[in-house]
């Protein structure tokens, strides 16, 4: 039987505990005593974990990456259609904006705070290294594979997607409501694939039945 991390454990719950409270208080409003009331432990045992705010903060940020990541993946497992996986996975990225913002609060957040934060920005420099990788690789089998048009960059064209995701994100973090959210969505998932399909034989009709599959193979997965 595999041994219970105890430390592991108390580190998540108060990271948990602090996601909890800065999705409803906002970072800068966010104290350390609020945030050990909703973990329900001692000032001390968050002294004993995180040796200050910052690196409970950059624990915080670990783990909405963690969350974010997740959701995609559970996205992807829907399907094995390359496109239809694809569609997928663009999709919740972009529905995590409405159904569960805190993560890119996070992202957001952090991100304009690493100019003036070294440690950090080393921490957010990586998230957005490893969200363009992993985004890259898809490309690039989707390139193998006959599904993606070759004459384009992988690490540039996922800088692209994730570019316009978190743009879209941004807005909407903003200024909630003031564009039609699902009409935007649908013109940004769109417009990702059909940039990356393009003038592939074949792929654009694939692309085009891929929303239809991907709806289909979540039913099948959810039932």
């Amino acid at each position: 039987m595999a041994r219970i991390n105890i430390t592991e454990i108390r580190r998540r719950q108060i990271v948990d505990a602090a996601v909890r409270v800065m999705a409803q208080k906002g970072w800068q409003d966010t104290s350390i005593d609020e945030i050990t009331r909703e973990a329900g432990v001692s000032r001390g045992l968050v002294s004993y974990h995180f040796r200050d705010k910052a690196d409970l903060l950059s624990g915080v940020l670990a783990r909405c990456k963690e969350v974010f990541n997740d959701n995609l993946a559970e996205a992807a497992r829907a399907t094995d259609s390359p496109l239809a996986q694809f569609r997928l996975i663009t999709r919740s990225s972009i529905e995590q904006i409405r159904d569960n913002p805190v993560n890119y609060q996070v992202f957001l957040h952090f991100a304009a705070s690493a100019a003036t934060d070294p440690e950090l920005g080393v921490q957010v420099r990586e998230l957005y290294r490893d969200f363009r990788a992993a985004a890259a690789r898809g490309i690039r089998r989707g390139q193998e594979r006959g599904y993606y048009r070759r004459d384009i960059d992988p690490d540039a064209a996922a800088a692209r997607n994730i570019g316009a995701v978190t743009g879209f994100a941004f807005q909407w973090l903003l200024d909630p409501g003031s564009f039609p959210f699902d009409e935007t969505a649908k013109q940004v998932e769109d417009m990702i694939v059909g940039y990356l399909t393009h003038g592939v034989e074949g792929a654009e009709e694939a692309a085009a039945r891929a929303p239809l599959q991907a709806r289909r193979d979540e039913a099948a997965a959810a039932s």
